[in-house]
């Protein structure tokens, strides 16, 4: 089974993803969808993320250190962009399949490069194994604020994969009548 997903802008400039599912014949290469499990956050784990950091002008200079950082953890897959002027939003969305070491790099690098983080994006709203960190995709509705001793919990070395996005998601509670874009 493979996921096709198609961005498309509608003309209120809304983001909007749409997914189908199709059937197809197994494949050998075909990656599961579901959280890694317990103690396999390894390579291959991380290997499948998809890293986009959008930097303010004065870090243009970080790209080789941030790139360097994520790839000690094998995250390979890494979009770098940066503002022209001002600075990106202080949020960051970690899909629900990330392994907690992974999220864990996020938001050290979120804090370090994008002047903090004020912001989460829900799990329902992001792709399950994608990281943004300063995305300005969603509006200001979807970002739910937190705290920074929450970002600390979060932080927590001790805490596994479930247990990361299981807070993660105690702390990105939506109003449920707010539509979403991925379940």
């Amino acid at each position: 089974m493979t996921i096709r997903t198609i961005p498309h802008l509608i003309g209120t400039g809304t983001f909007v993803a749409f997914c189908a599912l199709s059937t197809l014949a197994p494949d050998a290469s075909a990656q599961p969808l579901t959280p890694p499990a317990e103690g396999s956050e390894n390579r291959e784990a991380t290997s499948a993320i998809l890293v986009e950091v959008f930097l303010s002008p004065d870090h243009r200079n970080d790209l080789d250190a941030i790139k360097r950082e994520l790839a000690s953890a094998s995250i390979t897959r890494v979009r770098i962009q940066v503002f022209r002027l001002g600075h990106p939003p202080e949020n960051l969305a970690i899909g629900k399949t990330v392994p907690a070491a992974a999220a864990r790099i996020a938001i050290r690098l979120a804090r370090q490069y994008n002047d903090g983080v004020k912001f989460l994006l829900s799990e329902s709203r992001f792709f399950p194994d994608h990281i943004a960190i300063g995305t300005s995709a969603f509006d200001e509705a979807s970002q739910i604020p937190v705290k920074p001793e929450d970002l600390d919990r979060l932080s927590d070395p001790n805490l596994t994969t479930a247990a990361f996005h299981e807070l993660y998601r105690r702390l990105t509670v939506e109003d449920p009548r707010r539509p979403t874009y991925l379940r």
